[in-house]
C-alpha cells in the first residue's frame, strides 16, 4: 500500500515517465507496474474488495479499518456492484429502504405529470440522489452524498457505519471528519435537484 501510496505521488509530480504507444506518438501514456495490477477476469471485483478489505469479514466492525481504506469506482453501476458484494460479505439481515415512488408535482400538467409506470421512476439514476432501493446491514458504511446539518457532521463525503435501523430513521456513527464517533439520526427527507428544479423527487 506504501509502495502504492508512493508511486502514485511521482505520478502526480511528473516523476514517472511517459512511454508513446505508437512510432509517431507523444510520450503522455504511463505503464502501470504490474504489481499494483488485479487482473481483468470474472473475480476482479472481488479480488479488489480481498486486496483493499483483508479480512473484511472479522474486521469491519472496527471503525479504524473502515476509515482507512476505500475503493474509487468511475460509475455509480460499479459503487452498486461492489456494494452489493461487500454488503453480502457482513453478517445480519438486510434492511431495505424504497423512495416514496412519487414526484410531489405529478399532477400539475409539468413536464414530468406523466412518469409512469412506476418501473420509470425508479429507474433514474441521478447524480446526487441515492438509487430507489437502498439496502442496508447494521455494520454497513456509508457516505453522505450532501449537507445535512454541518454543525454536528453530517457534510457531503462523510463516512458513517449504520448501528440501528427503523423504517424511516437510521442511527450510525460518524468515522470521518471533525465528529468521529458520534452517534447521529438520519431520517428520510424530500430531496430537489438545483439543475431540475420543477422535478421533486420523494
Amino acid at each position: 500500500m506504501k509502495a502504492f501510496a508512493r508511486w502514485i505521488l511521482q505520478v502526480g509530480e511528473g516523476e514517472v515517465q511517459g512511454i508513446s504507444i505508437s512510432d509517431d506518438g507523444e510520450p503522455d501514456w504511463i505503464n502501470i507496474p504490474h504489481e499494483f495490477l488485479i487482473p481483468n477476469d470474472e473475480d476482479s471485483v472481488q479480488n479488489l474488495i480481498v486486496v483493499v478489505y483483508p479480512n473484511l469479514v472479522n474486521e469491519y466492525t472496527k471503525w479504524l479499518y473502515l476509515w482507512e481504506r476505500g475503493i474509487l469506482a468511475p460509475t455509480n453501476d460499479d459503487v452498486d456492484e461492489i456494494k452489493s458484494i461487500m454488503l453480502s460479505m457482513i453478517s445480519g439481515d438486510v434492511k431495505t429502504y424504497m423512495s416514496c415512488d412519487t414526484t410531489s408535482n405529478s399532477n400539475d400538467g409539468g413536464a414530468f405529470s406523466d412518469m409512469e409506470p412506476l418501473e420509470l421512476l425508479h429507474s433514474l439514476k441521478i447524480s446526487g440522489l441515492p438509487n430507489h432501493c437502498l439496502e442496508l446491514k447494521v455494520g454497513a458504511w456509508v457516505i453522505l452524498l450532501r449537507n445535512l446539518n454541518q454543525s454536528i457532521g453530517l457534510c457531503n463525503g462523510t463516512r458513517l457505519v449504520a448501528t440501528k435501523m427503523r423504517d424511516r430513521v437510521v442511527q450510525a456513527k460518524v468515522i470521518s471528519g471533525s465528529k468521529v464517533g458520534e452517534t447521529v439520526l438520519i431520517s428520510q427527507i424530500d430531496l430537489m435537484l438545483s439543475n431540475l428544479p420543477d422535478l421533486r423527487i420523494r
